[in-house]
């Protein structure tokens, strides 16, 4: 597998990865605010705050966001690749409180940044 593949690959994985955080979080924000009876209750809580699960939303709108930053300068300045494969781990981990993009946008995520370590 040639470097290009490599970082092409990574680039496809860590989109999906910002395009699954994205939707979690955009979607978690929309149950928190019109349909908040549908939600389990939290645990450790009498019921559901919403306020809490609008932070939790905006928590995963900010980590897509970030990942979707490390993503676009990986394709721009794929010559500091490593930096960059850093954040979207970084960024990737903390969207696991509000669900982690279903749970496979966190995967995605953290694969695609170690693809740079390799």
């Amino acid at each position: 597998m040639t470097k290009s593949e490599k970082t092409s690959k990574a680039f496809s994985f860590s989109l999906m990865a910002v395009i699954l955080i994205l939707c979690n979080a955009v979607a978690l924000g929309i149950v928190a605010r019109w349909f908040i009876g549908i939600m389990p209750v939290l645990p450790g809580s009498i019921g559901n705050d919403p306020t809490l699960l609008l932070e939790l939303a905006s928590v995963g709108l900010i980590c897509g966001f970030l990942v979707l930053l490390g993503t676009l300068m990986l394709k721009r300045k794929p010559a500091n690749k490593k930096g960059w494969g850093i954040m979207i781990i970084v960024f990737s981990v903390p969207s696991v409180i509000m669900g982690g993009g279903f749970i496979v946008g966190f995967i995605f995520g953290i694969q695609a940044g170690s693809k740079h370590f390799q």
